[in-house]
């Protein structure tokens, strides 16, 4: 399988990289807000630029592109580090309400006038009692406290909220606020037996993850190359130095293998190739090392500045340790594709 990209999905990443690059101006602004995102923003970019649904079906509301075109639109987001609930709204509820047939809010969801978070459990979360389910859960969610909607995923279940309880938690992202979450033995909903839509969700969302994961590692990197241009140090322009200069040739090493794993899982999923939760797999975990290499060489390349407060070189590495258990490890992506390539996990 070959990628390339079409003069239309080259028009959406144009569009979108126009859009973020607009809102970054603001970004220590969001942050500071009570909510950790911004709702005007939030709607130009969900609602009216229809960037929630371009991977939604028209008959659900959505524009019927696919996975390839959000992967795009995730790259330009994940380089301004757009704080949003982007991930797990659009990136994770929307598959896996049509993933497991709950489809009734997903056009809400695509336009932006709802929000949802999400919640991982284990299996014992769930239980019967009265002949229906129950379930008991505690956690952290990002923007649950400006959710409308829950999902709890434990196992092969699926339970939606739309009554919960969720009080502001400290965050290492501050770009991705998280919610502590309490259930207690509520009666729900339940899609039970729906292992393989989930996990087959799960991949999706993985997937737009890596891919706002690369761009913000791009994004690192073209920080640090402009950076190097203009600092000088021994009356020369500290990125004529050859051991910068091949630091930061590793880094656009890197960011470029990120890149294909991210657009090839992609274009997996587009074509629903029977190879696509390998190449997920691979895509996660290549991009999110890849945003941690990244954004720790650009504190370092950056000297003393990149180690202030007042820079944004912090919230680039942030956002590599938050995306690193957001949806899972790195090490658990590195397991799995052992796993589903037929090699025992510990000696891979």
């Amino acid at each position: 399988m070959q990628f390339v990209e079409t003069p239309e999905q080259a028009l959406v990443a144009e569009t979108a990289r126009g859009l973020f690059a607009d809102f970054a101006s603001g970004l220590r602004a969001t942050v500071a807000g009570g909510q950790g995102y911004d709702r005007a923003q939030w709607a130009n970019a969900i609602g009216e630029m229809g960037f929630g649904g371009i991977a939604v079906p028209e008959a659900l509301g959505g524009a019927g592109l696919g996975p390839i075109e959000l992967a795009l639109v995730a790259i330009e987001a994940g380089g301004g580090l757009w704080p949003s609930p982007l991930i797990p709204s659009i990136g994770t509820a929307i598959p896996l309400l049509i993933g497991t047939g709950l489809t009734d809010d997903v056009p809400a969801l695509a336009d932006g006038t709802k929000i949802a978070t999400i919640l991982f459990v284990t299996d014992e979360a769930f239980t019967r009692r009265n002949g229906g389910w129950h379930v008991t859960a505690r956690g952290l969610a990002p923007f649950a406290d400006s959710a409308d909607l829950l999902l709890i995923v434990g196992g092969t279940r699926l339970a939606v909220m739309t009554a919960f309880e969720a009080r502001p938690a400290p965050s290492l992202d501050l770009t991705r606020p998280l919610a502590a979450v309490t259930v207690d033995g509520v009666a729900v909903a339940v899609v039970d037996e729906a292992g393989p839509a989930i996990a087959d969700a799960l991949d999706r969302a993985r997937v737009t993850l890596a891919a706002e994961c690369l761009g913000a590692a791009e994004a690192a990197l073209a920080r640090t190359v402009d950076y190097t241009k203009q600092r000088v140090q021994f009356g020369r322009p500290i990125g004529s130095f050859q051991a910068l200069k091949h630091r930061m040739a590793d880094m656009m090493i890197a960011t470029e293998a990120a890149r294909s794993a991210v657009l090839y899982a992609a274009a997996a999923a587009a074509e629903m190739d029977e190879g696509f939760a390998e190449a997920a797999a691979i895509a996660h975990f290549t991009a999110i090392e890849t945003l941690r290499r990244c954004a720790g060489d650009m504190i370092q390349l950056h000297g003393g500045i990149g180690f202030t407060w007042e820079h944004d070189a912090h919230l680039f590495f942030r956002r590599a340790q938050g995306a690193a258990t957001l949806l899972g490890t790195p090490a658990a992506s590195r397991a799995r594709l052992a796993g589903l390539i037929g090699l025992e996990a510990k000696a891979a």
